[in-house]
């Protein structure tokens, strides 16, 4: 993924909604939390290739009242988190069981869970497969652009031909990277 002048933006999707627009709080649909480098670089060994405290901050607070749809590995990586959270993990493993989250086998019957917590943001969380399968389904995605490259063994899937038109931008300068949040819708 590149911002189109190829200069080492690291995209990271930080939602992908679906339903009406406006404030993610307030905003009820199907969404989608994954990242990756201009590589397309997603993860590495099951877990993000970065940790910048400002992206995970935008994430905590944009996902904070929704419902987090999320596979094992990306659970693993969360599972603090998830105590306070309404989180649905994925595993087609029957035995393996997740200690804050419902389980499902595979995205359709997560969704179809979610669909029980009424008025609440359905986030997918990752991993690839789960992304692949959820791009289709949404009508926004929350990107963050990363300016840095990054190293790893999980990739993207392409996501610029569901997301087209740009309805929020905003950059911020840490102490580390410069990051772009944007938020694209159809």
């Amino acid at each position: 993924l590149t911002n189109g002048n190829n200069n080492g933006i690291t995209n990271g999707i930080n939602g992908i909604t679906r339903g009406r627009p406006g404030n993610p709080n307030n905003h009820v649909g199907r969404s989608s939390a994954p990242s990756a480098a201009n590589n397309l670089i997603g993860g590495k060994n099951g877990k993000l290739p970065w940790d910048i405290k400002e992206d995970w901050d935008y994430f905590l607070k944009t996902t904070q009242n929704g419902i987090l749809i999320m596979g094992r590995h990306c659970y693993d990586e969360f599972e603090d988190h998830a105590k306070n959270r309404d989180v649905i993990a994925l595993s087609r493993n029957s035995d393996h069981t997740f200690p804050y989250a419902h389980k499902a086998s595979n995205l359709a019957e997560s969704l179809k869970m979610a669909g029980d917590f009424s008025g609440k943001t359905i986030w997918i969380c990752g991993g690839r497969g789960i992304y692949e399968e959820a791009l289709p389904l949404a009508d926004r995605m929350y990107l963050t652009e990363i300016n840095a490259e990054y190293s790893g063994n999980i990739y993207f899937p392409a996501w610029e031909k569901h997301f087209r038109k740009e309805v929020f931008s905003e950059s911020l300068q840490t102490d580390s990277v410069e990051l772009t949040f944007r938020i694209l819708s159809k």
